[in-house]
């Protein structure tokens, strides 16, 4: 019993389907009848595992548990149906066949006819390793062939539900009393002016709940509004497997020519409407940016967030109470440390000696633009058409047809190199320094591509823009200016310069691509009257 080998046998099965299933265990009966048939062998036991790649050892429980028993004795030989089985790693499969066998430990890879007791059976290893990688490999690229055909054609991957939809047959169904729901926050954000903690207080006392039956919280709310689905399209992909042997996986950023993000337009019914989606994103870009200039949103008056201090780019806030019909608005920083400013430790400057302005004139300002803007319209819209043709002719065009059949090319030799070593034509050092060699340039192709592409998606960004600004100038001669709430979605910003001297307003609104610096001056006609604002130029910047 003593002079018996230890045996052991190990099969895998890279999926559960039934099918599979069976397969697994009649080749743990195989395996249990071949042992015992065996006078001198003694079965330990027949390690296995379901449902899990091969590509990795990492989550393979049967395997590991397999070698922590080798490493303690536990056994002498190892059964294996072929390489596929044992790993489709090339470097795993070496270092553990390497491991084994310092530890006395060999494998027999039946199938193949590889027994790592004979002096050759490295170099045989190392061949039907890398094929089985290479079979992975191509495994992975259909797979993600198949997978981008359907997401093309519309079939909605992933069980997931998300709020206001169901998923039915790989369709997007809405669910009425959840689209609802979304209708008003898109509403309330948009329209109200509400942020998403505001939103998410609301929904909360109203005791509504999220689909997992928890409370709304600000993040679940701001990805609901970002979320293309509501508007009726379907973007996927947005996560992928970097590595087909890490399984590694990572954020679809649009930047990977073999994995771009898929999108279908008027894939489903949307709950909002699609001009409305586009408002809420660009309303969240700006309150985001806001954000980073270090202010704090706030949407009260149609300045709110808005204004900013021309000498220390610090936001000008509220002073006095809000009943106050002339509000005035002062420098932070002159309301924090003083109006001598003096440099800290930091290096940062503390305090400002700005003067302080009113929302009649920020008002005042905000229409006599408008004006101007209706009165120079044709201008304006003339000089934008203009641009366009400027942008137009200087957009590159890189033939990324051309570059892909390159690439393809590239990835085609890689496979042949394999063939070259089977055939004893070349060798494993060979076959590495060629690899290296074509890796590098299908990097360097794929960036091209990249390349070409960020830029004429740039150029369209820039395009559209210069056309949104055109359809919102022509608007503007429609607009009631007097309207003091339209300002709240034209203004994007206002910077603030006042002295004793003089006092001047810089405004930059949505509808064209450059500002106006407004002068102005306060006179009071008579003691009896309030100060009037007369403007005294505006110029653009």
């Amino acid at each position: 019993m003593n002079n018996k080998i230890k045996v052991a046998a190990y099969c895998r099965v890279s999926t559960d389907m039934e099918d599979q299933l069976h397969s697994l265990s009649a080749q743990i009966k195989y395996f249990t009848e071949y042992i015992s048939n065996h006078e001198d062998y003694t079965l330990i036991e027949v390690y296995y595992d379901e449902g899990i790649t091969g590509t990795s050892t990492k989550k393979r429980d049967g395997f590991n548990r397999m070698i922590a028993d080798c490493e303690i004795g536990r056994i002498n030989l190892i059964l294996t149906k072929e390489v596929s089985r044992f790993a489709r790693n090339t470097i795993d499969t070496l270092s553990y066949t390497r491991k084994l066998k310092s530890l006395g430990v060999n494998i027999l890879f039946m199938n193949d006819g590889i027994d790592t007791r004979d002096k050759d059976s490295e170099l045989r290893l190392t061949i039907m390793a890398s094929l089985a990688q290479e079979e992975s490999r191509k495994i992975s690229e259909r797979v993600k062939w198949g997978v981008r055909r359907r997401m093309e054609n519309g079939v909605v991957f992933g069980t997931g539900r998300i709020y206001g939809y169901k998923t039915v047959d790989g369709k997007l169904e809405i669910v009425p009393e959840e689209a609802e729901v979304v209708k008003r926050i898109f509403h309330m954000y948009l329209y109200e002016n509400k942020g998403t903690t505001k939103i998410a207080q609301e929904l909360n006392a109203e005791k509504i709940t999220t689909l997992n039956g928890r409370l709304w919280s600000a993040p679940t709310l701001l990805l609901m509004l970002k979320n293309e689905k509501y508007a009726g399209d379907l973007t996927q992909w947005k996560h992928y497997t970097s590595d087909f042997l890490e399984h590694n996986q990572v954020k679809n950023r649009g930047d990977n020519p073999d994995i771009p993000l898929i999108t279908v337009k008027d894939h489903h019914e949307p709950i909002v409407p699609k001009e409305v989606f586009e408002a809420v994103n660009k309303e969240i870009k700006r309150r985001r940016d806001i954000c980073c200039d270090g202010r704090k949103y706030s949407g009260t008056y149609w300045y709110s967030s808005k204004v900013i201090c021309g000498k220390c780019g610090k936001p000008f806030n509220l002073s006095g109470g809000r009943k106050d019909k002339h509000r005035k608005l002062r420098c932070c920083n002159r309301a924090f440390y003083g109006k001598v400013p003096v440099t800290d430790a930091n290096g940062e400057v503390k305090g400002c000696d700005n003067k302080t302005t009113n929302e009649p004139a920020l008002t005042a300002g905000a229409k006599y633009i408008l004006r101007q803007i209706q009165i120079s319209r044709a201008e304006i819209e003339e000089q934008l058409l203009e641009e366009i043709k400027v942008i137009q002719k200087s957009e590159p065009k890189a033939n990324v047809k051309k570059l892909q059949e390159q690439i393809e090319n590239l990835k085609q030799k890689k496979r042949n190199a394999i063939d070259l070593v089977l055939d004893g034509l070349i060798s494993k050092e060979d076959l590495a320094e060629q690899n290296s060699y074509y890796d590098e340039q299908i990097l360097q192709l794929t960036e091209r591509i990249s390349t070409g592409r960020n830029t004429s998606a740039a150029h369209k960004k820039q395009l559209d823009k210069i056309r949104e600004y055109i359809r919102a100038v022509r608007e503007t001669d429609e607009l009631d200016i007097d309207n003091t709430e339209l300002y709240r979605d034209l203004v994007i910003k206002i910077v603030v310069y006042e002295s004793k001297d003089e006092r001047i307003l810089e405004y930059y609104l949505n509808c064209v691509p450059f500002g106006f610096r407004v002068k102005y001056h306060m006179q009071k006609p008579n003691m009896y009257q309030k100060f009037a604002i007369i403007i005294d130029s505006c110029t653009v910047i």
